[in-house]
């Protein structure tokens, strides 16, 4: 938990800039918001919204999530577990590591979070329809209600829940929320950024400012050094579009024609241009 009390935040709205100060809350708001969360989950498991546990059981009756997948989540984390170890420690001694072979495993690892992520994502989108869910939910909005003020800290935003409810869409409220999750939960803004597989990149310029990995010329590449554009992309070294083997695309992704078609002849056939062509010619 951050060690900060408050949190002066600008947000930028429209051509204008508002002031906030988010503060962390005290016991008694924090009582307050205990009693909310308790309220919806109850209401909630009166509504018929499944709890967590009658989730998982739902999941795994409707092979969603099976003890296989569970296996599957667990050795993922192990493996990235590993790769963290070989990248910075080497199993405990003190050994030499070229930057190639650390590099591998920084992308190595990249890739496995990235696999457990997609793993894991049907599961976690259906908890956040759980009681628990949408109580914990309720819970932090009554927060960001009571501890958002005026940048002098003289008066709240928002004169009741209901009222940052209506609001919680807008940029001011989106603001509040994430200074609150920081000044509560210690939440990095820059989470990506911080992850040990990321910082490593980072240390040695193998990734931009976007994290995107890139070579020595800062140019974007694929994890096999390959060259891609903005979009993903592969690219040859004039920028032009082309597949895994060099050969150009078109921005639709069809194959630029590099054969000249002959009849049994061998006499060259003369194509017709499209209409798009006889006007550039």
């Amino acid at each position: 938990m951050s060690k900060d009390k408050e949190k002066k935040v600008d947000v930028k709205v429209g051509d204008k800039i508002v002031k906030i100060l988010v503060k962390k809350p005290g016991n008694q708001v924090l009582s307050n918001a205990q009693r909310i969360s308790a309220k919806s989950w109850t209401d909630c498991v009166r509504d018929g919204i499944m709890t967590k546990k009658e989730l998982t059981k739902f999941m795994k009756e409707h092979d969603i999530w099976n003890d296989e997948k569970e296996k599957e989540e667990k050795d993922k984390v192990k493996e990235i577990n590993e790769y963290e170890k070989q990248l910075y420690l080497q199993n405990g001694k003190a050994k030499k590591l070229k930057l190639s072979e650390a590099k591998e495993i920084a992308i190595k690892m990249r890739i496995a979070r990235a696999e457990l992520r997609d793993l894991i994502s049907e599961r976690i989108s259906l908890e956040q329809n759980t009681a628990e869910s949408l109580s914990d939910n309720a819970r932090f909005d009554y927060l960001v209600s009571q501890c958002t003020f005026d940048e002098n800290g003289s008066r709240k935003v928002y004169n009741n829940l209901d009222d940052y409810l209506s609001k919680s869409d807008d940029e001011v409220a989106f603001a509040a929320a994430t200074a609150l999750a920081q000044l509560m939960y210690s939440i990095d803004k820059d989470v990506e950024a911080n992850l040990p597989e990321n910082r490593f990149l980072q240390k040695f310029k193998f990734v931009n400012d976007d994290l995107s990995l890139v070579d020595e010329d800062g140019k974007r590449v694929d994890a096999k050094g390959r060259r891609i554009d903005d979009q993903g992309y592969y690219i040859n070294n004039d920028g032009q579009r082309v597949d895994l083997d060099g050969n150009l695309i078109d921005k639709d992704g069809n194959y630029v024609q590099s054969v000249v078609y002959t009849d049994d002849d061998g006499k060259i056939i003369k194509e017709e241009k499209s209409g798009q062509d006889k006007d550039s010619v």
